[in-house]
């Protein structure tokens, strides 16, 4: 088995790039899309995981949280996967990744920023 020489933050910078991609993604695709997320009452303390556009009162942050999370962890796998590709490793290709993962957090801020309008 061959040994990695590369340093290690060039190891572990595509699994990051791609879960902040995935995080976003997940994130903003479980409102977009009205996927199921835990969801809580504040007023009966009930906590359910109910489908489609949230009622008015209930908080479902957390569920879009996991939604992130599982996305995070599903993007770090794939740069997992990704990382034993030695074009990878160019600083162009890093320049893609980090400007992909920069991109997709500001995408995600618009679009709640968007979905709040007119504040």
């Amino acid at each position: 088995m061959a040994t990695d020489d590369r340093p290690r933050w060039r190891r572990r910078y595509a699994p990051i790039t791609c879960a902040v991609i995935g995080g976003c993604l997940a994130y903003a695709l479980c409102d977009w899309a009205a996927w199921p997320r835990l969801t809580v009452d504040p007023y009966t303390g009930t906590w359910s995981w109910p489908g489609g556009p949230t009622r008015t009162v209930p908080i479902n942050y957390y569920g879009g949280l996991l939604w992130a999370a599982g996305g995070s962890a599903l993007g770090a796998a794939i740069g997992v996967a990704a990382n034993r590709w030695p074009r990878l490793d160019r600083a162009d290709a890093r320049a893609l990744t980090a400007a992909w993962a920069l991109t997709s957090a500001a995408l995600a801020a618009i679009y709640f920023v968007w979905t709040l309008w007119p504040f």
